[in-house]
C-alpha cells in the first residue's frame, strides 16, 4: 500500500516471478531491506495500527536479529503479525538462474560503501576510505548509493584515488535490484565497510564478501546506530578471513531463501490472484495520509520504531517531498540484467 512497496525495483521482480505483465500495488507491506531488528519497528512502524487485513511481508523466518514471537510482533490473541516470504533479491536470483543469464566471468573488487538516505546522513571519511581500498584490492569498481552520487566530495573522493563509480540508479527504477545482480554476479570480491544488505546479497551471488575498512556513523549523535548490534549478532562477516561458506549459510537465512514461495502461493499472498481497488486507493491516499500523521506526531508509532531518524523534526521530511509521495508506477520490462549505470566524463551517470 505505501511507496516502500516498490522501492529497489522489489515489486517489480515479484510481479515477473508471478508471470504478470504489469507492476501491481501490495494490500500491505513488503520489507524492503535487511534490517537488525523486527521490519515492523524498523520499516512498518508508520502503520502499526493497521490490522491483519494488511499483512506484513518480511523476508525471513529465521532472522538472528529478531522472532516471529518477540512481543512487538504478536497480535492480541498471540498469533504474529510477520508473513515470511523470502527477498525479492532471491525470486531475482532465481529468475536469472533459469534463465541462463548470469555472467559466466567474475573479476575485480565491487565497492559498496556505508549510505545514508534524505533523511539519515552518514558521517565519515570517504577520502580515507578510498585510499585504504586502493592499498587493499587496487583500482576497484564503486557502487555509490543516489543520495552520495549527488555529492560532488563523495564523487571525487572515489574518482581521485583512481576507482571507477557506477550506480543501481533511483530506489524506484523497477531495474535497480537487477543492476544489483549484474554487479555481484560478475564480480570475483565484493566489500563494504558495514554489514549490509549488498553483503548478503553478494554472498547468496556466490561472490566472496568482506566488511573492511573505517566505519562511518549512521545518523546524529542522539540517534541509535545498529553498528555494535551487526557485530555482536553476526561477527563473522567481520573477521579477518571469514569462512565464506558460514557467510553464504547466514545470507540464505537472513534472505529467507527457505521461506520463498512458489509463484501461485506468492500471488495470493500479494493480493493479485483478484482486481482490487483497495490497494490503489491506500497507495494514493490512505498511506500517504497515515505517513504524514505520523512524521506530525498526530499518531504514535511503536517504541524503538525509526531508531536512526531519532530527533528529527517534521522539516526533514518536507526538504525533499517528492522522494516521499507516491507517483504513478513504471511499466514492466522484460526480464534482462542490465548494466550498471556508469559515471560520465561530465560527472553524470547514465
Amino acid at each position: 500500500m505505501d511507496i516502500q512497496n516498490h522501492y529497489y525495483g522489489h515489486s517489480a521482480v515479484l510481479a515477473q516471478y508471478c508471470g504478470l505483465k504489469k507492476i501491481h500495488h501490495i494490500p500491505g507491506l513488503l520489507q524492503h531491506g535487511w534490517t537488525v531488528k523486527s521490519p515492523l519497528l524498523a520499516q512498518f512502524a508508520d502503520f502499526s495500527h493497521r490490522g491483519p487485513n494488511r499483512r506484513r511481508l518480511v523476508w525471513t523466518s529465521t532472522s538472528r536479529g529478531y522472532r516471529h514471537s518477540d512481543p512487538e510482533n504478536l497480535w492480541p490473541d498471540g498469533t504474529t503479525k510477520l508473513t515470511a516470504v523470502g527477498a525479492p533479491f532471491a525470486y531475482l536470483k532465481d529468475l536469472a538462474d533459469k534463465a541462463g543469464a548470469l555472467p559466466l566471468r567474475r573479476e575485480g573488487t565491487l565497492v559498496l560503501p556505508m549510505h545514508g538516505t534524505a533523511l539519515v546522513q552518514v558521517f565519515g571519511d570517504h577520502e580515507g576510505y578510498a585510499r585504504d581500498v586502493l592499498d587493499r584490492e587496487g583500482p576497484s569498481t564503486v557502487c555509490l548509493h543516489i543520495e552520495d552520487l549527488e555529492d560532488r566530495r563523495v564523487v571525487e573522493a572515489w574518482t581521485a584515488a583512481g576507482h571507477s563509480v557506477v550506480s543501481a540508479g533511483e530506489r524506484r527504477d523497477p531495474r535497480f535490484l537487477a543492476r544489483i545482480l549484474s554487479m555481484m554476479a560478475s564480480a570475483n570480491r565484493v566489500v563494504s565497510n558495514r554489514m549490509a544488505t549488498a553483503l548478503l546479497y553478494a554472498a547468496h551471488a556466490g561472490a566472496e564478501v568482506a566488511v573492511e575498512g573505517p566505519d562511518f556513523r549512521l545518523g546524529s549523535d542522539t540517534a541509535a546506530d545498529p553498528g555494535t548490534r551487526m557485530r555482536e549478532l553476526w561477527p563473522e562477516f567481520y573477521e579477518p578471513a571469514p569462512d565464506q561458506g558460514v557467510l553464504a549459510k547466514i545470507a540464505r537465512d537472513e534472505l529467507g531463501i527457505g521461506d520463498m514461495r512458489s509463484s501461485s502461493e506468492l500471488k495470493e499472498i500479494l493480493g493479485w490472484g483478484r482486481p482490487s481497488a483497495g490497494p490503489y486507493l491506500d497507495y494514493w491516499i490512505g498511506a500517504p495520509l497515515e505517513k504524514t500523521r505520523a512524521v506530525l506526531g498526530m499518531s504514535k508509532r511503536p517504541e524503538g520504531a525509526h531508531g536512526g531518524e531519532a530527533g528529527l523534526s517534521p522539516w526533514h521530511w518536507l526538504r525533499h517531498p517528492a522522494k516521499h509521495l507516491p507517483s504513478p508506477l513504471p511499466g514492466l520490462e522484460d526480464f534482462r540484467l542490465p548494466e550498471p549505470l556508469r559515471l560520465t566524463p561530465a560527472g553524470a551517470v547514465e
